[in-house]
Protein backbone atom coordinates (compact mmCIF):
# COMPACT_ATOMS: atom_id res chain seq x y z
CA UNK A 1 0.00 0.00 0.00
CA UNK A 2 0.71 3.48 -0.79
CA UNK A 3 2.83 5.34 2.02
CA UNK A 4 0.93 8.33 1.34
CA UNK A 5 -2.53 6.32 2.02
CA UNK A 6 -1.14 5.23 5.46
CA UNK A 7 0.10 9.44 6.32
CA UNK A 8 -3.38 10.27 5.44
CA UNK A 9 -5.18 7.42 7.73
CA UNK A 10 -2.66 7.97 10.74
CA UNK A 11 -3.33 12.09 11.05
CA UNK A 12 -7.27 11.40 10.35
CA UNK A 13 -6.87 9.04 13.07
CA UNK A 14 -4.84 11.00 15.29
CA UNK A 15 -7.30 14.16 14.26
CA UNK A 16 -10.11 12.13 15.17
CA UNK A 17 -9.25 10.75 18.69
CA UNK A 18 -8.75 14.74 19.36
CA UNK A 19 -11.35 15.81 18.03
CA UNK A 20 -13.38 13.08 20.19
CA UNK A 21 -11.51 14.34 23.02
CA UNK A 22 -12.61 17.91 22.26
CA UNK A 23 -16.28 17.33 21.91
CA UNK A 24 -16.25 15.40 24.98
CA UNK A 25 -14.44 17.58 26.99
CA UNK A 26 -16.98 20.85 25.67
CA UNK A 27 -20.34 18.60 26.07
CA UNK A 28 -19.54 17.48 29.62
CA UNK A 29 -18.86 21.46 30.97
CA UNK A 30 -22.17 22.03 29.23
CA UNK A 31 -23.71 19.37 30.91
CA UNK A 32 -22.35 20.12 34.27
CA UNK A 33 -23.34 23.51 33.64
CA UNK A 34 -26.93 22.85 32.89
CA UNK A 35 -26.93 20.41 35.80
CA UNK A 36 -25.64 22.33 38.60
CA UNK A 37 -25.91 26.51 37.41
CA UNK A 38 -22.55 26.55 39.02
CA UNK A 39 -18.64 27.33 37.68
CA UNK A 40 -16.54 25.46 39.44
CA UNK A 41 -13.07 27.16 38.32
CA UNK A 42 -11.21 23.82 38.85
CA UNK A 43 -12.96 22.24 36.66
CA UNK A 44 -12.92 25.52 34.35
CA UNK A 45 -9.09 25.70 34.23
CA UNK A 46 -8.97 21.55 33.67
CA UNK A 47 -11.29 21.86 30.90
CA UNK A 48 -9.13 25.03 29.38
CA UNK A 49 -6.22 22.86 29.71
CA UNK A 50 -7.58 19.69 27.50
CA UNK A 51 -8.99 22.31 25.17
CA UNK A 52 -5.90 24.09 24.46
CA UNK A 53 -4.14 20.79 23.91
CA UNK A 54 -6.85 19.10 22.18
CA UNK A 55 -7.02 22.22 19.64
CA UNK A 56 -3.67 22.44 18.88
CA UNK A 57 -3.28 18.78 17.80
CA UNK A 58 -6.49 19.47 15.70
CA UNK A 59 -4.68 22.44 14.05
CA UNK A 60 -1.61 20.45 13.60
CA UNK A 61 -3.51 17.30 12.13
CA UNK A 62 -5.99 18.65 10.25
CA UNK A 63 -3.10 21.18 8.37
CA UNK A 64 -1.64 17.87 7.63
CA UNK A 65 -4.32 16.48 6.38
CA UNK A 66 -5.02 19.33 3.91
CA UNK A 67 -1.89 19.10 2.94
CA UNK A 68 -1.39 15.81 1.85
CA UNK A 69 -4.82 16.49 -0.13
CA UNK A 70 -4.45 19.65 -1.81
CA UNK A 71 -0.92 20.06 -1.34
CA UNK A 72 0.72 23.64 -1.76
CA UNK A 73 -2.23 24.19 -4.95
CA UNK A 74 -3.98 27.03 -3.39
CA UNK A 75 -6.67 26.88 -5.97
CA UNK A 76 -7.36 23.16 -5.05
CA UNK A 77 -8.06 24.56 -1.83
CA UNK A 78 -10.16 27.55 -2.52
CA UNK A 79 -12.47 25.07 -4.99
CA UNK A 80 -13.32 23.00 -2.04
CA UNK A 81 -16.10 24.72 0.03
CA UNK A 82 -15.83 21.81 2.85
CA UNK A 83 -12.17 22.74 3.03
CA UNK A 84 -12.37 26.23 3.09
CA UNK A 85 -15.64 26.10 5.74
CA UNK A 86 -13.42 23.89 7.87
CA UNK A 87 -10.68 26.46 8.34
CA UNK A 88 -12.95 29.27 8.74
CA UNK A 89 -15.13 27.24 11.20
CA UNK A 90 -11.96 26.27 13.12
CA UNK A 91 -10.54 29.58 12.92
CA UNK A 92 -13.58 30.98 14.32
CA UNK A 93 -13.61 28.42 17.67
CA UNK A 94 -9.94 29.41 18.18
CA UNK A 95 -10.78 33.37 18.33
CA UNK A 96 -13.50 32.48 20.72
CA UNK A 97 -11.49 30.40 22.66
CA UNK A 98 -8.48 33.09 22.66
CA UNK A 99 -11.28 35.46 23.97
CA UNK A 100 -12.83 33.17 26.34
CA UNK A 101 -9.10 32.82 27.91
CA UNK A 102 -8.57 36.52 27.85
CA UNK A 103 -11.83 38.22 28.63
CA UNK A 104 -14.32 35.64 30.16
CA UNK A 105 -11.94 33.50 32.47
CA UNK A 106 -9.89 36.24 34.22
CA UNK A 107 -13.45 37.23 35.67
CA UNK A 108 -14.67 33.81 36.82
CA UNK A 109 -11.08 32.93 38.24
CA UNK A 110 -11.07 36.65 40.03
CA UNK A 111 -13.90 35.29 42.17
CA UNK A 112 -16.49 37.47 40.24
CA UNK A 113 -18.28 34.88 39.53
CA UNK A 114 -21.80 35.97 36.65
CA UNK A 115 -24.13 36.39 39.41
CA UNK A 116 -21.77 38.51 41.14
CA UNK A 117 -20.72 40.72 37.45
CA UNK A 118 -22.97 43.59 36.14
CA UNK A 119 -25.60 42.99 33.68
CA UNK A 120 -23.31 43.42 30.44
CA UNK A 121 -20.29 41.66 32.01
CA UNK A 122 -22.16 38.51 32.96
CA UNK A 123 -23.77 37.72 29.52
CA UNK A 124 -19.88 37.92 28.00
CA UNK A 125 -19.49 34.42 29.49
CA UNK A 126 -22.72 32.93 28.39
CA UNK A 127 -22.42 34.08 24.69
CA UNK A 128 -18.93 33.32 24.22
CA UNK A 129 -19.55 29.72 25.79
CA UNK A 130 -22.76 29.25 23.31
CA UNK A 131 -20.78 30.25 20.44
CA UNK A 132 -17.82 27.87 21.35
CA UNK A 133 -20.44 24.64 21.64
CA UNK A 134 -21.63 25.66 18.24
CA UNK A 135 -18.62 25.99 16.91
CA UNK A 136 -17.75 22.42 17.84
CA UNK A 137 -20.87 21.32 16.56
CA UNK A 138 -20.44 23.25 13.37
CA UNK A 139 -16.68 21.71 12.95
CA UNK A 140 -17.91 17.88 13.48
CA UNK A 141 -20.81 18.47 10.91
CA UNK A 142 -18.39 19.99 8.32
CA UNK A 143 -15.87 17.28 9.41
CA UNK A 144 -18.59 14.72 8.72
CA UNK A 145 -20.34 15.86 5.70
CA UNK A 146 -18.31 13.87 2.98
CA UNK A 147 -21.83 12.49 2.07
CA UNK A 148 -23.47 16.11 0.97
CA UNK A 149 -20.19 18.11 0.64
CA UNK A 150 -20.88 17.59 -3.17
CA UNK A 151 -24.67 19.82 -3.12
CA UNK A 152 -23.41 22.14 -0.71
CA UNK A 153 -21.76 25.51 -1.29
CA UNK A 154 -19.23 27.65 0.98
CA UNK A 155 -22.43 29.63 1.51
CA UNK A 156 -24.82 26.63 2.50
CA UNK A 157 -22.33 25.60 5.04
CA UNK A 158 -21.85 29.23 6.81
CA UNK A 159 -25.89 29.49 6.49
CA UNK A 160 -25.66 26.66 8.43
CA UNK A 161 -22.89 27.92 11.00
CA UNK A 162 -24.45 31.39 11.46
CA UNK A 163 -28.03 29.40 12.05
CA UNK A 164 -26.24 27.09 14.76
CA UNK A 165 -24.44 30.70 16.52
CA UNK A 166 -27.73 32.33 16.60
CA UNK A 167 -29.43 29.40 17.91
CA UNK A 168 -26.93 28.61 20.80
CA UNK A 169 -26.83 32.47 22.10
CA UNK A 170 -30.13 32.53 22.36
CA UNK A 171 -30.72 29.17 24.19
CA UNK A 172 -27.99 30.15 26.56
CA UNK A 173 -28.87 33.61 27.25
CA UNK A 174 -32.63 32.26 28.04
CA UNK A 175 -31.50 29.16 29.92
CA UNK A 176 -27.92 30.62 31.62
CA UNK A 177 -29.81 34.28 33.43
CA UNK A 178 -27.01 34.87 34.76
CA UNK A 179 -28.25 36.18 38.14
CA UNK A 180 -28.58 32.73 38.39
CA UNK A 181 -25.06 31.76 38.28
CA UNK A 182 -22.87 30.83 40.98
CA UNK A 183 -19.56 30.66 41.26
CA UNK A 184 -18.59 27.39 42.96
CA UNK A 185 -15.19 27.21 45.34
CA UNK A 186 -12.01 26.30 43.47
CA UNK A 187 -11.68 23.22 45.42
CA UNK A 188 -15.70 22.20 44.18
CA UNK A 189 -15.03 19.50 41.23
Amino acid sequence: MDSLIWARQGALFVHAMAFAIALATVWREDLALLRTRRVSTARLAACATTLTWALAVLWASGLLLIGLQVGSDLQALVANPKLVAKLLVVSALTANGMALHALAFPKLHAGAGPGRMAPGEALLPVVLGAISSASWLAASFVGLSRLVAPTLQLSDYLALYAAMLVGAVLLAVAVFRPQRWQLAASVNP
